[in-house]
């Protein structure tokens, strides 16, 4: 599974995003793998498509390439902080962090401030 920061999602659900080509492509490359977001990236990339009323749309196209909405459990606090602390990231990239953590996958991300710290936890980068 290839976990996703909300800047793929985002790219893939909005045509005019700068990533948008560049989501296309990740996503078409890592098909086989499955994709997985923690919630928050999830509720992110929503959060312009609710705005003007295509949320659904906006849901059903994440569901139909298959990507898993993953929670967090209470017992992730600790090491969610910790992960934050470590690599002296904001609060969402910490989440999609420590979720590729979690899960021992890859992450996919345009963020270059996430891609060095995911490179210095040394979870893989999906290109």
């Amino acid at each position: 599974m290839i976990v996703l920061d909300a800047n793929v999602l985002i790219g893939f659900l909005d045509a005019t995003d700068p990533h948008h080509d560049a989501s296309l492509d990740l996503l078409e490359r890592h098909f086989v793998d499955g994709f997985g977001s923690n919630v928050l990236s999830v509720a992110e990339a929503l959060v312009h498509p609710t705005r003007v009323g295509r949320q659904d749309a906006a849901a059903a196209s994440l569901a139909k390439i298959g990507v898993q909405v993953l929670g967090l459990d209470p017992a992730e606090a600790t090491p969610l902080a910790g992960v934050r602390t470590a690599h002296r990231l904001r609060m969402p990239d910490a989440v999609a962090l420590h979720t590729a953590i979690r899960t021992g996958s890859a992450l996919a991300t345009f963020d270059t401030s996430l891609a060095a710290a995911t490179e210095r936890a040394g979870v893989p980068l999906a290109s």
